[in-house]
C-alpha cells in the first residue's frame, strides 16, 4: 500500500513538472548572443588602443640593448682662462639598454646609456710645450629618442638626454704629469641619426650627438674647466636579446 502511494506521488510530481514546462514560454537567447558578440568585439578593440601599428610578429613594447662606438671630437675649455683651451679626437664606446614602444611610422625609445672615452692629451693654445691630460672620462644619461620610418628599412631619429659625467684632469709640464682630483658634474646631450633595419630585431644606426658637461672648479687646479664633444656614433641594436632563454 505504501509503495503504491509513493509511486502515485512520483507520477503526480512528474506530471506537474511536465505541465509547468509546457506552460513556460520559450526563452529567447538571441539577445544574449548579441551581447556576447559585442563584448568580444569591445575586448578586441581595447587590446589595440595602446598600439597603433602593432602586429602579431612585432610586440607593442620590446626591450633592447645597443652597442655604441665612434670618434669624439672633444674640447676642454676654460671659461676664465681661454688661453688654456685645447681639443683632441678620442675613441668612445659604450652600451645602452631601454624599452621601445611602437608608434605610427616608427617607435618611441626610452633608455639608459653609458659611455666611456679614451685617453685625452692636447697642448694648451697659449703654451704648446705643456699639455692637458684627461683620463676616466665617462657619462651616464637617460635618453628619449623618436624613430620615424620612411620605408620598411630606412628611417631617422632624434632626441636627447640628461644625466651626469666626469673625468680626471691632469697637467703635463716639463715631462712631469700631475693629476687633479676626479670630478663629476651634470651632463646633457642632443642629436639624431639614420636607421637601417636588417630584420625586425636587428637595427644599425649612425648618429651625431653633442654632449656637454657643466663647468668644474677643482680646488687644486689653476682655473675652472668644461668638457664638451661632438660625437659620431655607430650603433647596433638588438631587440628582445633574451628571447631564446624564454623558450
Amino acid at each position: 500500500m505504501k509503495r503504491t502511494i509513493a509511486i502515485a506521488g512520483a507520477v503526480l510530481a512528474i506530471t506537474s513538472m511536465a505541465r509547468a514546462e509546457v506552460m513556460l514560454p520559450e526563452i529567447d537567447l538571441s539577445s544574449f548572443r548579441t551581447m556576447q558578440a559585442t563584448s568580444e568585439t569591445s575586448d578586441a578593440a581595447l587590446q589595440n588602443v595602446g598600439c597603433v601599428d602593432c602586429t602579431s610578429t612585432v610586440p607593442c613594447r620590446r626591450f633592447y640593448i645597443t652597442g655604441l662606438w665612434g670618434p669624439s671630437f672633444a674640447n676642454l675649455n676654460s671659461p676664465s682662462t681661454p688661453a688654456l683651451d685645447n681639443s683632441a679626437t678620442v675613441f668612445t664606446a659604450g652600451i645602452a639598454a631601454g624599452m621601445s614602444f611602437e608608434r605610427q611610422r616608427g617607435r618611441l625609445r626610452v633608455e639608459v646609456e653609458g659611455l666611456g672615452r679614451d685617453y685625452y692629451q692636447s697642448a694648451y693654445a697659449a703654451s704648446p710645450g705643456n699639455s692637458a691630460v684627461m683620463v676616466n672620462n665617462w657619462s651616464v644619461t637617460a635618453n628619449a629618442w623618436r624613430d620615424f620610418m620612411f620605408t620598411e628599412r630606412f628611417g631617422l631619429y632624434g632626441g636627447g638626454g640628461i644625466g651626469g659625467g666626469g673625468y680626471r684632469l691632469g697637467d703635463l709640464s716639463s715631462g712631469s704629469l700631475t693629476y687633479y682630483e676626479p670630478a663629476a658634474t651634470f651632463a646633457w646631450q642632443a642629436g639624431g641619426g639614420l636607421i637601417y633595419e636588417f630584420t625586425d630585431r636587428l637595427t644599425f644606426d649612425v648618429s651625431y650627438r653633442y654632449i656637454q658637461f657643466d663647468v668644474v672648479q677643482q680646488p687644486s687646479a689653476v682655473s675652472n674647466n668644461q668638457f664638451s664633444a661632438s660625437e659620431v656614433m655607430f650603433g647596433l641594436r638588438l631587440f628582445e636579446p633574451f628571447r631564446s632563454l624564454r623558450r
